[in-house]
């Protein structure tokens, strides 16, 4: 009985802290309303400041795409013209607001305004997306660094906004889920995504995208991630509480424990554990992400752009609750978290691992 009492005491109190969260996540919304057209349009335009006359190299970029990433992680990677997938899917919108705390306007592959695009889907089974942002800003770099600057932006280096799971099916590479996620024809749910703006032709391109599933097949006749989340954050296809999924991180974000989002649903997939499984059956590491070898590489411009030290202090505050009516351990103080940063990263794995190891490679 007086467990049942504390339960349902703890279960209202989530509850009234969600409600106080709600009215947080509007209020900001609603503040940064004014500022998300004029972000969105000066993003657009830096990408098409300068045309160049010049013909990138697809072997090159091949090489380059390899060299960035991390050891021994497989990916995939599709170069089309942006032209190419501008019609995809018939007429839509050409941007979206986003759905998350800020709500910015981001770009649907209807919208891609650079000459060529990289569509870049990196293997990952844990929640964090910093390893595909450096992939992407090092193949931009390169091609910079050989066509000069301004032929290429990565959407992370350049903070440019785009609907990534709309460019990867656009580009043929997966499907979209039940659960309003990627589904990567090679890894599953387990994966990240980013695009490479290239503002000149390429001398080869993959063929051209066909067709107009864009929903998971799978998922016609299952229901498991809709049931498993602990939220009811989604349904068909679509993400109806991205507030309450936001929210609903682990109650260490990053710390030791790196896979800082619930995966209530990306776990639950029996289709996507079985491609999972495929890939370790290949040698796929398990679980290559989980260190702390970005705790202080974020902040040592791993993202190599100007608000890299910001974005890693907003999280390092950005606490999220707990499962709904379930008692969790307490959580770091503020002082502890910012000082967990520093302790973790001592090691030759650390402090840019895999990224200094890629330097190393002939």
């Amino acid at each position: 009985m007086l467990d049942r009492l504390r339960k349902q005491l703890r279960l209202a109190k989530w509850r009234a802290t969600d409600l106080a969260w709600f009215a947080n996540w509007r209020a900001i919304r609603a503040a940064t309303t004014p500022l998300a057209r004029p972000i969105y349009e000066a993003a657009r335009a830096k990408v098409v400041a300068k045309r160049s006359p010049a013909v990138i190299s697809r072997d090159a970029l091949d090489g380059w795409l390899a060299h960035a990433a991390p050891p021994g992680v497989p990916f995939e990677a599709v170069v089309l013209p942006s032209s190419a997938l501008r019609d995809r899917f018939g007429p839509a919108p050409l941007e979206r607001r986003s759905l998350h705390l800020n709500g910015k306007l981001r770009m649907t592959h209807r919208a891609l305004p650079s000459e060529a695009v990289v569509v870049l889907v990196l293997f990952s089974d844990v929640a964090a997306d910093y390893y595909v942002e450096s992939m992407a800003a090092d193949v931009a770099a390169h091609v910079v660094g050989a066509y000069g600057e301004g032929t290429a932006f990565a959407d992370s280096q350049a903070n440019v906004p785009v609907l990534l799971k709309e460019c990867a099916t656009a580009a043929g590479l997966g499907t979209i889920g039940k659960n309003a996620l990627f589904f990567s024809r090679r890894f599953g749910f387990n994966c990240k995504l980013n695009v490479v703006f290239l503002n000149a032709a390429v001398d080869r391109y993959d063929p051209a995208p066909t067709g107009s599933e864009w929903k998971l097949p799978d998922c016609s006749t299952c229901n498991l991630c809709v049931e498993a989340c602990p939220v009811s954050a989604f349904d068909n296809y679509v993400i109806t509480k991205t507030e309450s999924c936001d929210r609903l991180i682990a109650t260490d974000f990053f710390g030791p424990r790196r896979d800082h989002m619930c995966r209530a649903c990306i776990t639950r997939c029996p289709v996507s554990n079985d491609v999972l499984k495929l890939r370790r059956s290949e040698g796929v590491p398990k679980r290559v992400f989980w260190d702390n070898e970005a705790q202080m590489s974020i902040a040592a411009d791993l993202f190599m752009y100007k608000p890299s030290f910001l974005v890693w202090l907003i999280q390092r505050f950005y606490y999220g609750s707990g499962l709904p009516g379930v008692e969790m351990p307490k959580k770091k103080g503020y002082e502890e978290a910012l000082s967990t940063a520093g302790n973790v990263t001592t090691s030759e794995k650390t402090r840019d691992g895999w990224r200094l190891a890629a330097k190393k490679r002939p």
